[in-house]
């Protein structure tokens, strides 16, 4: 009989090729021009900046699942952290590997391939543990929330960033409208089938959720949220072409991050990227017990599958 693969491993080995022809992008892109490199530069001082204020002392041990290129890593290395970085993709290691070298972290950074259904660290062993643009390509985020605070020690942090279903520019552009993306990703398996196009890896995108989704995956596991916010404004299109000069763009984006800061109604749930901050509690369970599976398969109801029109990371 003829082995029929899993599709959600399928997808998983693309994103796994995917990330590693876009390698350079994503080394590069915070050093890029434009609203898009601007909103990660704001995510990238977000986080740092939320880290900073949980005060860790030096011998706090922290977890980067899907490093990139180490920038992240790097940084919280020079704040005298131990980090252990992993990441799916050979060439996202081996960029992270050369940039601790750089830098002069080698000796706190240790950077490794790894999965983050299936990490190689005992229970309860990282202060706090980090996925950064991780959970939007995942095919069972919950699973991944549920591994990640395995590894997390009792009042342990965990902090994450998803594609937030509910962003702004989606929600201006119909073109982009997620009640179309059903229809469309229909017509695209159809032409596959009748062989009017192929798939290649440029039909990659990340999945959004909804944050209603995400608070509840972190009540499940009894995770507290102590933190959260929205960021992120653009680039804004129609019809998926860019209507605003890059550097009008870039102006509209921090005088919305601003009202989104002061938690404006509205703009404090609209920007690209939901960022939350939690805290394990001591009796979060480390194993999938039959509840929590019960559980997950009640949270589906609220999650988004359909794919972003943008890429974010």
């Amino acid at each position: 009989m003829k082995k029929i693969a899993d599709p959600s491993l399928q997808r998983q080995e693309k994103i796994k090729r995917y990330f590693q022809s876009q390698s350079d992008f994503w080394k590069e892109i915070y050093e890029s021009d434009g609203v898009y490199a601007e909103i990660h530069r704001t995510r990238f001082a977000t986080v740092l900046s939320w880290i900073d204020s949980l005060r860790l002392t030096t011998d706090s041990k922290v977890l980067e699942i899907g490093c990139g290129a180490g920038l992240l890593s790097v940084a919280l290395a020079q704040r005298g952290l131990h980090v252990e970085a992993i990441d799916p993709v050979e060439d996202m290691v081996e960029q992270a590997r050369r940039h601790a070298t750089a830098s002069g972290t080698a000796e706190l950074l240790c950077v490794n391939l790894g999965d983050v259904y299936v990490l190689p660290f005992e229970n309860n062993t990282f202060d706090l543990v980090i996925a950064i643009g991780v959970i939007p390509w995942l095919e069972e985020p919950e699973l991944a929330v549920q591994e990640m605070a395995r590894v997390t020690k009792s009042a342990g942090y965990l902090m994450f960033t998803t594609d937030n279903r509910a962003r702004l520019n989606i929600a201006l552009d119909p073109w982009l409208n997620p009640a179309l993306v059903p229809l469309k990703q229909g017509v695209k398996n159809l032409f596959d089938r009748v062989g009017l196009r192929r798939t290649s890896l440029d039909d990659m995108r990340s999945r959004s959720h909804s944050m209603r989704f995400i608070d509840l995956t972190l009540k499940r596991f009894e995770l507290v949220k102590t933190r959260s916010a929205t960021l992120g404004f653009g680039p804004f299109s129609l019809l998926r072409r860019t209507v605003l000069p890059e550097s009008l763009g870039i102006r509209i984006h921090y005088q919305l991050q601003r009202l989104a800061d002061r938690n404006i109604p509205i703009f404090r749930s609209c920007g690209a990227h939901y960022i939350v901050l939690a805290r394990k509690a001591t009796s979060s369970p480390c194993v999938l017990s039959p509840g929590v599976a019960q559980s997950i398969s009640e949270l589906r109801k609220y999650q988004d599958n359909s794919e972003s029109v943008e890429v974010h990371r």
